[in-house]
């Protein structure tokens, strides 16, 4: 089998294609490379926008279809559904 590298943050996230953090449940979505020194700089281009980013290069096999064999270890909590009214200050008065 083939290894991957994917890059995962301090809350147990990992970095998606588009920079952003997802939880690993949408496997096609994450950053993954065959390189580990491509790792270590897209984790360090990451860095440099946030300071405060304790990320981690994390080894993995890949599956079948070539994507990285993660595990979903803490799930992104889902955002507020936007059907629902926003109740302002005003309305109170």
């Amino acid at each position: 089998m083939k290894q991957l590298f994917v890059i995962r943050n301090q809350n147990q996230h990992y970095l998606g294609r588009h920079h952003d953090w997802v939880d690993g449940s949408h496997r096609a979505a994450l950053f993954r490379t065959e390189h580990r020194d491509v790792a270590v700089n897209e984790l360090f281009e990451v860095n440099v926008k946030d300071f405060s980013l304790r990320g981690e290069i994390v080894a993995c096999d890949a599956d079948d279809k070539g994507y990285p064999a993660v595990e979903v270890l803490i799930p992104i909590p889902d955002a507020p559904a936007t059907d629902e009214p926003v109740a302002s200050d005003d309305a109170a008065s």
